[in-house]
C-alpha cells in the first residue's frame, strides 16, 4: 500500500478532485479585483482629469476596484458544486477500490511464488532421490550385481531432474521479480518470502460461500458499486448546472475609481497688448466723432521643467476631488452562441447514460467474476481432494517399487515410472491446493472480507 504507484495517482486525482470542488465553492461568492497604475506621460496625451488632450509632460495615477456577485442563475452554480462533491466523493472510493485490487494482486502474486517454492524443494527432493539411487546402482554395477543398463537409465533420469530443479528455479526467480514489481520495489533489492506452511493460512469453508449471497453482497459493499452511483449522481448534478445554463443570469456589480494627474512643466503667462488691426472705437467726449485704435490682450504661456518632487503636489486634493463610485444591476440573456450551451446540455445527459451503462457492465462483470471464482473454487476443491488420493496410492505404489527395486525384482524404467508418477501427483496437489486457497481468498474478496494470509 505504501509504495504503490497506482495507489499514488488515485490519491493525486483525488486531491485534485477537491481543489475542482473547493474552487466551485469560491465561485458562488462572486468576484472582485483592483488595480493602479502609475505613469508618465509624453508628447500628446489626454489629461485623465479635464479629459483634453493637451501637448504636456505629466504624471498620472489611477486606481480602480471591481466587485461582482451572481444573484439567481437558476441555480448553475450550487448545481456544480454539488457535482464536484459527488466526484470528489467518487474518487476517494476509488482508491479504495485500487487499494483492493492491490491487495488481490498481491495475494495472486505471493501465493504463485509460495507454490513456486514447494515446486522447487519437490524437485530438489526428487533430484536428491535419484542422485542416491544412483550411487546404490552404481555400487551394485561395480559388484556386477546388476547391469550397467541400470545405472544409465538412472543417469539420464539425474540429468532430467536436475533441468526440472533449474526450471523449477528460474520459475520461482520470475514469480519473485513479478511480486517485487507489485509491491514496487527495486528488483535488485535482496527479497525473500515468508513461507508459511499452506494449511496454516485461514480460509472461509465454502459453504459460506455461495456465489448468491456472495454477489448480493458485493453490491452493497464493493467500492466499485459505490463509485459508479457517485459518478451517477455527480453526472445528474452537471445536466442540471447545464440546464441553468440556458436560462438568464442577475448579477449585481459595483466598482470604485480615482484619479490623479499633474504636469511636469511650470508655466508661465507673458501678457502684452497691441492694437487690433482695422478696429477702431467712436469717442463722443469731449471731442465728438473722434477715433482711437482697439487695443487686445497678447498671452503667450512659456514652459519651463519644475522639480520632480513637485509632481505629487495636490495630490490628495485631487483624488478627494476625483473619486468616483458605480452600482447597478445586470442581466444577461443567452439568445444564441453557436448553439453550444445547449450542446453542452445534451452532452451532459449522454454522459450520465453512459455512467449508468457503466454501472451496469461492471454489475455483469462482478457478476461474472464471483460465480466464475465459487466454480474455480470446487472444481479446485475436488481436484485436490483427487490429488491427495492419488498421492496416497502413488506413494504406496512407489514404496512397493522401490522393495522390489532393491532386491533387483523390478526393472528401472518401472522403477523410474513409479517414481516420476509419485513426483507428478505431489506436483499436482500443491497445485490444487494453492489454486483452491486463491480461489476461496478471491470468494473471501467478493463478500467483502479483505485479504487475510
Amino acid at each position: 500500500m505504501a509504495n504503490n504507484i497506482s495507489i499514488k495517482q488515485a490519491d493525486i486525482d483525488s486531491r485534485t478532485s477537491k481543489l475542482t470542488l473547493d474552487q466551485s465553492k469560491w465561485a458562488q461568492y462572486g468576484t472582485a479585483s483592483g488595480n493602479t497604475g502609475l505613469g508618465l506621460n509624453f508628447g500628446r496625451s489626454i489629461n485623465q482629469t479635464t479629459n483634453i488632450y493637451t501637448n504636456t509632460e505629466g504624471l498620472s495615477q489611477i486606481y480602480s476596484l471591481q466587485v461582482g456577485i451572481t444573484l439567481f442563475n437558476w441555480f448553475a452554480l450550487k448545481r456544480a458544486t454539488e457535482s464536484n462533491k459527488y466526484s470528489y466523493e467518487a474518487q476517494v472510493i476509488n482508491i479504495d477500490k485500487i487499494k483492493n485490487d492491490v491487495t488481490l494482486n498481491v495475494a495472486a502474486g505471493y501465493l504463485s511464488a509460495l507454490l513456486a517454492k514447494e515446486q522447487v524443494t519437490l524437485a530438489l527432493t526428487k533430484l536428491q532421490l535419484t542422485s542416491q539411487q544412483l550411487e546404490n546402482t552404481r555400487r551394485l554395477v561395480d559388484a556386477g550385481s546388476v547391469p550397467e543398463l541400470n545405472a544409465a537409465e538412472l543417469e539420464v533420469q539425474f540429468a532430467t531432474d536436475t533441468a526440472s530443479v533449474i526450471t523449477a528455479q528460474e520459475t520461482y526467480d520470475l514469480d519473485n521479480l513479478q511480486l517485487k514489481a507489485i509491491l514496487n520495489l527495486d528488483a535488485a533489492a535482496p527479497f525473500d518470502l515468508d513461507t508459511p506452511p499452506i494449511e496454516t493460512i485461514p480460509i472461509e469453508p465454502i459453504s459460506q460461500l455461495q456465489p448468491d449471497i456472495v454477489y448480493s453482497l458485493a453490491v452493497n459493499s464493493f467500492p466499485q458499486q459505490k463509485m459508479n452511483d457517485l459518478r451517477i449522481t455527480s453526472a445528474e448534478k452537471y445536466v442540471d448546472y447545464n440546464r441553468g445554463r440556458l436560462y438568464p443570469t442577475l448579477t449585481a456589480y459595483g466598482a470604485l475609481g480615482d484619479n490623479f494627474f499633474n504636469d511636469l512643466r511650470h508655466v508661465d503667462y507673458l501678457t502684452s497688448s497691441a492694437p487690433l488691426p482695422g478696429s477702431y472705437a467712436l469717442n463722443t467726449n469731449p471731442v465728438p466723432s473722434e477715433q482711437y485704435p482697439v487695443y487686445y490682450p497678447n498671452i503667450t504661456p512659456v514652459y519651463s521643467s519644475q522639480p520632480f518632487y513637485k509632481a505629487f503636489q495636490g495630490y490628495g486634493d485631487q483624488l478627494s476631488n476625483n473619486f468616483g463610485q458605480q452600482v447597478g444591476l445586470s442581466l444577461n440573456i443567452p439568445i444564441f452562441n453557436g448553439n453550444s450551451q445547449r450542446i453542452n446540455y445534451k452532452k451532459a445527459q449522454l454522459n450520465v447514460a453512459t455512467a449508468k451503462l457503466s454501472k451496469e457492465n461492471d454489475l455483469m462483470t462482478l457478476k461474472q467474476g464471483v460465480y466464475q471464482a465459487y466454480y474455480n473454487a470446487v472444481a479446485s476443491l475436488e481436484k485436490f481432494e483427487a490429488n491427495k488420493k492419488a498421492v496416497t496410492v502413488a506413494e504406496k505404489s512407489f514404496d512397493l517399487s522401490s522393495k522390489r527395486y532393491s532386491i533387483g525384482m523390478l526393472n528401472t524404467i518401472d522403477y523410474l515410472t513409479n517414481q516420476n508418477n509419485l513426483f507428478t501427483a505431489r506436483i499436482n496437489v500443491l497445485i490444487a491446493q494453492y489454486d483452491y486457497v486463491f480461489r476461496i481468498k478471491v470468494l473471501e474478496y467478493y463478500k467483502g472480507l479483505g485479504i487475510k494470509l
